[in-house]
């Protein structure tokens, strides 16, 4: 075999071989889908392998339905909340929130719980049907507003879909909704704890909030 021929040799076979590539998964020069070195969990609620909690209780229910995460209030003033079953310490929560139904006024409170200890204890940065929202600490008997019920545009009223943005960073705390920054507070009694979805009416009708396509983060 002379020069000539052994050189298109080698030509042919890089060109098989690069061909061979492309068919292969990630060849063709693609990048390999890779999850964010950031995302400490995520979840689309598809199914109750993920280990949230699911009950039925004097005062409303927690659980999976239809590819999402409901909680449901149905006493007045009794607020329900469901927990992941996980411990986090700083964390960037983000999750869609549906209102499902309501009163007519939607006079009800649901969002995002960062720092649960166990016992319903923790900071509550929520919003409401009506278009507030709020942050607060559940401390013991005590319920706390650090950052008191205040009226925000951001908010979509009714039976709508708000995307809420928890940050529970030290001691600083800072709800956003649909991308705008709404409450921020300080506060530094709870280091660490569970995430929980709650919800709360303050009718007697029936509250329920649906939480999906959740992604937790690291500051």
């Amino acid at each position: 075999m002379n020069r000539q021929t052994v050189h298109s040799f080698l030509i042919w076979t890089m060109i098989i071989l690069a061909c061979a590539c492309n068919l292969l998964p990630g060849g063709g020069g693609a990048s390999p889908t890779t999850t964010p070195a950031n995302i400490l969990f995520q979840d689309d609620f598809s199914g109750p392998e993920s280990g949230w909690e699911v009950g039925d209780y004097e005062g409303g229910s927690v659980g999976y339905t239809d590819g999402a995460y409901f909680v449901t209030s149905t006493q007045k003033e009794v607020m329900m909340w469901g927990v992941a079953n996980r411990s986090f310490d700083n964390i960037i929560i983000e999750v869609d929130a549906t209102q499902v139904s309501a009163d007519p006024d939607s006079n009800n409170a649901y969002g995002v719980v960062c720092r649960e200890q166990g016992n319903g204890d923790g900071y509550y940065l929520r919003v409401s049907g009506d278009g507030f929202c709020s942050i607060a600490k559940a401390e013991g008997q005590e319920f706390v507003e650090l950052a008191g019920w205040t009226e925000s545009g951001a908010i979509k009223k009714g039976n709508a879909t708000n995307q809420i943005r928890a940050v529970c960073n030290g001691s600083t705390l800072e709800l956003s909704v649909n991308g705008q920054q709404v409450a921020t507070a300080e506060d530094s009694v709870f280091a660490t704890g569970d995430v929980a979805f709650s919800a709360t009416t303050y009718e007697e009708e029936v509250t329920e909030i649906h939480f999906d396509n959740l992604v937790v983060t690291q500051p």
